[in-house]
């Protein structure tokens, strides 16, 4: 239960001149500031203002409340502090129930409606956005009609989305292709699902290819023909398997 908060004005009149302060108005007075032990709140230089939770009872370090009488605030920060030390906005939905919004772990992995990131960004939800570019490459090469290698050094099993564009204005020469390219190490069964479109001829079009060795193999892209002087092939690439994403199942 809530202890009943006294304002300002109403703590005066317990200490105006002729009245007779009792042992607990003395004890709203003290309440009613702040003690940087027990309120686990200070501020100096070198860190700011500098909050923790109050005892290990509770992890929450901030409430936000629309009226500070309320018996649930809107939102709460709160600092974990067993197993991952990280920081979670919550929402509280009861004294001991919480809806939980976005969990900061100290490795810089981040939850989205989840406490437990297994990845840099884990989302517990509907993902939704208007576009999407794959970072793990995003590059160009010459469109001179020669294999360009745009991954190096492969070994072992992989897999990668790819999408790349080419084209020269006022020609009719245009290309975009969108594929999906995997490999159980070089020399191997190599599978490259192709999905492509072009304006004008055939060899307007983009190729793609797997070569090298059994343990050292990579991915090469060209056009068909020379698109001519300083054009580009552009493409980004999204990786969808490697030995990294295998250590997930470890």
């Amino acid at each position: 239960m809530k202890i009943k908060l006294l304002n300002r004005q109403s703590l005066k009149a317990l200490f105006s001149a002729g009245a007779r302060p009792k042992e607990s108005n003395f004890s709203s007075l003290i309440d009613s500031m702040i003690n940087k032990i027990d309120d686990g709140i200070s501020k100096n230089t070198e860190d700011g203002l500098v909050l923790a939770p109050q005892g290990k009872e509770s992890d929450k370090v901030i409430s936000f409340y629309e009226n500070v009488e309320d018996e649930l605030p809107h939102w709460s920060i709160e600092l974990n502090q067993e197993d991952d030390k990280g920081l979670s906005i919550v929402s509280p939905v009861s004294d001991k129930e919480v809806t939980q919004v976005m969990h900061l772990q100290k490795t810089g992995a981040i939850g989205i409606g989840t406490s437990k990131p297994r990845t840099a960004l884990e989302v517990d939800g509907i993902l939704g956005t208007t576009a999407r570019v794959g970072t793990y490459i995003l590059d160009t090469v010459p469109a001179d009609g020669e294999w360009h290698d745009i991954i190096t050094g492969l070994d072992g099993c992989v897999a990668f989305e790819i999408v790349a564009q080419v084209g020269k204005e006022k020609t009719g020469k245009y290309a975009l292709l969108h594929a999906h390219a995997i490999s159980t190490f070089g020399k191997s069964h190599h599978k490259i699902r192709k999905t492509q479109a072009h304006y004008g001829w055939f060899w307007n079009k983009i190729a793609i290819r797997f070569t090298g060795s059994t343990y050292n193999y990579k991915l090469q892209l060209k056009t068909r023909s020379n698109y001519g002087s300083g054009k580009k092939i552009n493409f980004h690439v999204s990786k969808m398997w490697d030995t990294k994403i295998m250590e997930l199942f470890k």
